[in-house]
């Protein structure tokens, strides 16, 4: 590389800064196969804010469809530090956090992107039960929480996307979700599920030990 030449970078997650940062390609190793959908690509980066190393890899499989082989190369998945063990916190109810780690399963060691669509629909399934919304469809039962203010504007929208991608990965046989999507439903339902039941337990402990203290005091 020339001086000067700005080295490639890559978005990944950096566990260190619980962000998603975009990685410094420090290295590289290409396995490239002719058939579309079987060339591999593995890249060591480094986090820009922590310098932290983050190990991801990539394929072609979109390739397959556009017969062009090692040259479409798919969002990097982290392999190092894992991902295996992110789960949701204890705050969430444990039917739930099956579901979530199911949907994680399918997504990282199967590759079943549409099996973990469905999982992530049943991450919707719970939060409706657990919640006292129990009767009619998963669509009713979602605006029976967003018009009682359980689910405000913002997640009733993620909530109801969700609900949609895991209704046609659930009765289209003919539907195959992207891995990209699948990705994003992952991270949908974890922020679904983190919002109302752990960072709102937090909140609620925030706001008791607030409320405890003399007015005026720091």
């Amino acid at each position: 590389m020339a001086d000067g030449e700005s080295k490639e970078t890559l978005l990944a997650t950096c566990e260190h800064c619980e962000a998603t940062v975009a990685g410094i390609v420090e290295g590289s190793y290409q396995r490239y196969i002719d058939e579309p959908g079987y060339s591999f690509r593995w890249s060591l980066l480094s986090c820009p804010s922590c310098q932290s190393p983050i190990l991801v890899s990539q394929d072609d499989e979109d390739a397959r469809y556009m017969d062009k082989p090692g040259e479409v190369w798919s969002k990097p998945t982290r392999l190092y530090p894992s991902l295996s063990d992110r789960q949701l916190g204890f705050a969430v109810p444990g039917p739930i956090r099956a579901a979530f780690a199911e949907a994680r399963a399918c997504y990282n060691e199967a590759k079943a992107y549409t099996a973990c669509a469905i999982m992530c629909r049943k991450v919707l399934e719970g939060v409706c039960e657990s919640h006292g919304a129990s009767k009619g469809t998963l669509a009713q039962r979602l605006k029976q929480l967003s018009d009682s203010g359980q689910l405000d504007k913002r997640l009733f929208e993620w909530t109801d996307a969700m609900r949609l991608v895991g209704n046609e990965a659930a009765h289209d046989v003919s539907i195959r979700v992207s891995r990209e999507d699948a990705s994003d439903l992952l991270d949908l339902a974890e922020a679904v599920a983190e919002y109302l039941y752990t960072i709102k337990e937090k909140f609620e402990s925030f706001s008791k030990r607030r409320s405890g203290k003399p007015s005026g005091t720091p």
